[in-house]
């Protein structure tokens, strides 16, 4: 049987909290969204996080209590979502859970991607089979482990009758990716979302983001910053390409400004999110199109509105309008994951990775 109830969960690299969706499969093309469910981190963890994600040393997951400490709050959360829903527990198949990514190093020798969130204690405190570690297996077969969504993107989004140009989803979360729904899916990181937007605001108003864009908008754009900035290799470099705030965080930014004011700063750093996505989209091809945004990018109306001024061949829209709401894209997506997974279904794609093969990603943990 291929339908079935499989939760999801995601926090992703803004480190704000855990979207939780619970969602019903009919087939790896049909999905219905029963239930969601978000819930904050404390400051205290959020704060762990940063500073685990922006460290020097490289750390493991025995390094540091807040592996078993992010379980805890994983397995409350899914066990809240499920109160929710009034489904009984004995009906879902599994919690796929992506975990608090702390470092991704696709290029380094060996290669390595990092997620807190002890797996088996998930699956202990829930009594849900419990998959995670899905970047691990792309890594294994060279690809960069990420962006994982282009897979479930296709899947789910993926329409024919648009013609070669196909639809485009940009995922704007800490770190921003597109995927290109074409023939052949394209998918990569562009560069910071909302990463350095919120760590900025975080540094000057203890803000955790800057809501519609409103701090940005009261700033200038300093295009001498701006013009440091776009000079980083990574905008140039070729995709499949993946990064993450353990690479754009307030040391790097911090090694690009002179005597800017903080919310020209501001301005700035939302002008680059606007302008990688733009000159990417250029490299792909400048098609023109559809371009259906989520995650919580989605909601700054500042952004939003430069987006389409800088992208006049395409219409900017939300994910909303394809049934699947910004919010919980990502976290409907990682179910998917655990779905194929539970299908033993291959979901990675090589044309977005640069793996070899196509492999099923997750690794499975029972309850004890």
């Amino acid at each position: 049987m291929t339908e079935k109830l499989v939760i999801g969960m995601m926090s992703g690299t803004s480190a704000d909290g855990i979207d939780a969706v619970l969602a019903r499969f009919n087939s790896p093309h049909e999905v219905e969204i029963l239930t969601t469910h978000y819930e904050d981190y404390p400051l205290s963890v959020r704060n762990q996080v940063n500073e685990i994600t922006h460290a020097q040393e490289i750390v493991s997951c025995r390094d540091t209590p807040l592996n078993d400490q992010l379980a805890s709050l994983y397995a409350n959360a899914c066990l809240e979502l499920i109160t929710q829903s009034g489904v009984d527990k004995k009906e879902i198949s599994a919690l796929a859970n992506h975990g608090q990514t702390v470092r991704h190093e696709p290029n380094a020798n060996p290669p390595y991607s990092l997620q807190l969130g002890n797996p088996q204690l998930i699956a202990n405190q829930t009594g849900l089979l419990t998959v995670a570690n899905f970047r691990q297996a792309d890594l294994a077969a060279g690809g960069q482990g990420a962006p994982l969504m282009p897979a479930f993107h296709s899947a789910v989004f993926n329409d024919n009758k648009q013609g070669k140009s196909g639809r485009f989803l940009l995922n704007i979360g800490g770190i921003a990716n597109i995927s290109h729904l074409g023939d052949t899916v394209i998918g990569f990181d562009t560069g910071p979302g909302n990463t350095l937007l919120d760590q900025w605001i975080y540094k000057h108003k203890q803000l955790t983001y800057d809501k519609s864009g409103a701090w940005a908008a009261s700033g200038q754009v300093n295009k001498e910053l701006l013009g440091r900035l776009v000079l980083d290799p990574y905008f140039s470099k070729p995709f499949p390409k993946s990064t993450g705030p353990d690479y754009f965080n307030l040391s790097w930014l911090n090694s690009h400004l002179n005597s800017e004011t903080a919310e020209d700063v501001q301005a700035t750093l939302l002008e680059l999110t606007v302008i990688s996505v733009a000159n990417e989209l250029k490299q792909v091809g400048d098609l023109g199109g559809d371009i259906f945004v989520c995650g919580g990018g989605a909601h700054n109306k500042l952004l939003m509105k430069r987006l389409q001024e800088s992208l006049p061949s395409y219409q900017v829209l939300t994910t909303d309008s394809l049934g699947i709401p910004a919010d919980w894209v990502e976290a409907t997506g990682f179910a998917w994951l655990g779905y194929c997974r539970l299908l033993e279904r291959n979901s990675n794609l090589p044309s977005v990775t640069g793996a070899t093969d196509a492999v099923s990603l997750g690794e499975v943990f029972f309850p004890e």
